[in-house]
């Protein structure tokens, strides 16, 4: 029986950095387009280390919750976390006369932004079932 070392080089080393994707049903982008039900978005997991700055944002130097920059890093987390439609581009900016990526988010998803934030950031969860053993 090998080590564990000798089963992570037998891995797919390419699998290690690869971001997990799911959905999201968006009533507000429904509306915009006159539609009945919901319209699905593609979302993608962010890298640890940036949920990691996105979270520290929130905070003041004391420590603080902002609570004007949690909306905030919520439109940051949406911009990088969703895939499709891409809120990056500059045409789909301009048609909605925005000048940024987390304009365009606010007004496409409005309240939407913090289920759609949330969503994002659960892709990341990894939650186990087993206690761990701690051995002396």
């Amino acid at each position: 029986m090998g080590t564990l070392v000798d089963e992570l080089m037998k891995a797919d080393a390419k699998k290690a950095g690869d971001l997990k994707k799911g959905t999201y049903s968006s009533k507000k982008l429904a509306e915009i387009l006159g539609k009945e039900e919901k319209v699905e978005i593609t979302i993608r997991e962010i890298p640890s280390r940036r949920i990691n700055d996105l979270s520290a944002y929130q905070y003041d130097r004391k420590g603080n919750m902002d609570y004007g920059k949690n909306f905030d890093a919520k439109l940051m987390s949406c911009v990088e976390g969703i895939i499709e439609p891409n809120l990056r581009d500059k045409e789909l900016q301009e048609h909605f006369k925005c000048k940024t990526a987390n304009e365009l988010c606010e007004k496409l998803f409005g309240f939407e932004v913090n289920h759609i934030s949330d969503a994002i950031i659960s892709l990341s969860d990894v939650k186990e079932d087993t206690e761990e053993e701690i051995k002396n």
